[in-house]
């Protein structure tokens, strides 16, 4: 059917819309702390979706539903499991990090270790956070070229370009605020697609249930022994969801600046806890009607086969869909969804980046002594900077995965990417927090061997293929392994150097809590 004039106009109006809100919220963005941080007040339930909508992209909105399509329902246990980190999240960090004023999380490892480790760890989020938007803008691309025709580039920069001027503008306040209303219109996007997959009296929600189940796409795999296997091999298995989920929880609330800047901007400490358990709560429905998705599309095109793409994956499904069965006007609003979720992360990846750069680098080292002014107004050059950077990695994205599709869906390539740094910069902060022993030298070596290590089990998924029938470690392994690695070769090489000054352990480890102040930022 293709996009129609309606299409362009809600489309338009969309993006007309979230420009006109981040000029709004430009007034009287005169400090670091109000264009950072919404000047500290904001209530948990914007946050709350900030949080989730933040984390949420174009990848899980085509993703998720893919992996259903291909698979089954298994990996979305992982959006459940996720609430087994949230209890040792907040004990770990939020209440930790919302007793110090800080502005970024790695501030903390400058007073628990040294300048080199805040620098390290606040350059891997950096790499982090630029490659995985580098993801987002590869997945909403994709999603966007069936249904509208247009050209891979032009997508990705039509969304890196809007998502970079309003939050260039209105700073966390016009990213928290538009990521809130981006949530309502991705889930209305999602209910819509339910809605006229079951329109009519030809299907309904328990007959996709029923149809899934009988073609082995439910959750199956729980009754096969092999689920439950700790083979780190086995592509899907029982405990590495589980684990998995609750490393990522950690490494999200604990050492990711997307997250932690969230919570930071939050009133009160009360505040702070409910936007994480809330962020997180919120997801496991919405996860879980986008897997349930997965299950009604191939319901859809098993019974319409003639519909379909030939030798159609997950990944394409509902892009395809929303390209050839969705009436004029609504294609325009599923598309305005998916922009939603690429721009919610983009927005919320771009704003944190400057941030990072501008207190951990320009206001910590190059210009330490900068007025309030020139901050912002560095914030506002970098966010435009990481633009440009996020635009040039989706780039990078399609040359590394473009030709690899097929043995790498997008699923596995944004927990790839999130697991590579993920995991480091989490093994960095345990080392921090829940040792008293740990010195920089073994923090900067453990991460150092934790980089080696996930770089050398990431391999087989950015560079090359294994033959046929190789193993390769599961996807849902890589953070974990990555964090072990730095945690175990960073304490040990700790015991090699002289034991940390009193200086830095009173007040940052989670033996000896934190009261009040900070770091030069």
């Amino acid at each position: 059917m293709g996009f129609c004039f309606w299409d362009y106009l809600v489309l338009g109006g969309y993006l007309a819309g979230v420009v006109a809100l981040g000029a709004w919220f430009a007034r009287r963005q005169s400090s670091t702390d109000e264009y950072f941080l919404g000047g500290r007040r904001f209530h948990w339930l914007p946050v709350a979706l900030s949080m989730f909508a933040a984390l949420f992209s174009a990848t899980s909105y085509v993703a998720a539903p893919g992996e259903a399509f291909n698979h089954g329902m298994t990996l979305s246990l992982k959006s459940v499991a996720v609430l087994l980190g949230v209890p040792p999240a907040v004990i770990l960090f939020v209440r930790f990090f919302r007793r110090m004023s800080l502005t970024t999380a790695y501030e903390y490892l400058e007073r628990r270790f040294n300048l080199s480790v805040r620098l390290v760890a606040s350059f891997l989020f950096l790499l982090l956070r630029s490659f995985w938007l580098g993801v987002v803008l590869f997945a909403s691309a994709i999603a966007l070229e069936p249904a509208t025709g247009w050209p891979v580039w032009f997508s990705v920069v039509l969304v890196g370009l809007v998502a970079t001027i309003y939050t260039t503008m209105g700073g966390m306040k016009s990213v928290i605020w538009i990521d809130a209303i981006q949530f309502l219109v991705l889930c209305g996007g999602i209910l819509l697609v339910l809605a006229m997959l079951t329109w009519g009296p030809s299907q309904s929600l328990v007959g996709i249930w029923e149809y899934g189940q009988s073609q082995g796409h439910g959750f199956n795999r729980m009754g096969d022994a092999s689920f439950y296997s700790l083979d780190p091999f086995v592509p899907y298995s029982f405990w590495a969801i589980i684990i998995s989920a609750i490393f990522t929880k950690l490494s999200l609330a604990g050492a990711d600046q997307i997250a932690i800047q969230r919570y930071l901007s939050t009133r009160d400490e009360k505040s702070a806890v409910r936007s994480l358990v809330w962020g997180t709560a919120v997801g496991v429905p919405v996860m879980g009607l986008l897997y349930f998705l997965g299950l009604g599309l191939l319901w859809f095109y098993d019974t319409h086969p003639e519909r379909a793409l030939p030798n159609m994956t997950g990944d394409y499904a509902l892009p395809h869909y929303i390209a050839t069965e969705l009436p004029a006007g609504v294609g325009g609003m599923l598309i305005a969804a998916i922009l939603a979720a690429a721009m919610s992360t983009v927005d919320s990846g771009l704003n944190s980046l400057a941030t990072c750069s501008v207190a951990d680098f320009y206001g910590r080292v190059f210009s330490p002594n900068a007025s309030q002014k020139r901050k912002v107004a560095a914030a506002r050059v970098l966010t435009v900077v990481w633009g440009v950077l996020a635009i040039a990695s989706a780039a990078l994205m399609i040359w590394l995965f473009g030709p690899r599709r097929e043995q790498n869906p997008l699923i596995f390539v944004s927990e790839v990417t999130l697991g590579l740094f993920g995991g480091i910069l989490l093994g960095i902060f345990l080392l921090g927090i829940l040792s008293r022993r740990a010195t920089s030298l073994g923090a900067l070596v453990g991460a150092g061997v934790g980089l080696g290590v996930a770089l050398a089990v990431t391999a087989p998924y950015y560079f090359f293929e294994l033959p046929k029938d190789s193993p390769r470690l599961s996807f849902l392994w890589i953070n974990i392994v990555g964090c072990l690695a730095t945690v175990a070769v960073g304490y040990g090489a700790s015991r090699f150097t002289p034991p940390p000054s009193p200086e830095q352990i009173k007040g940052n480890t989670f033996w000896s809590r934190a009261t009040a102040g900070s770091v030069n930022s």
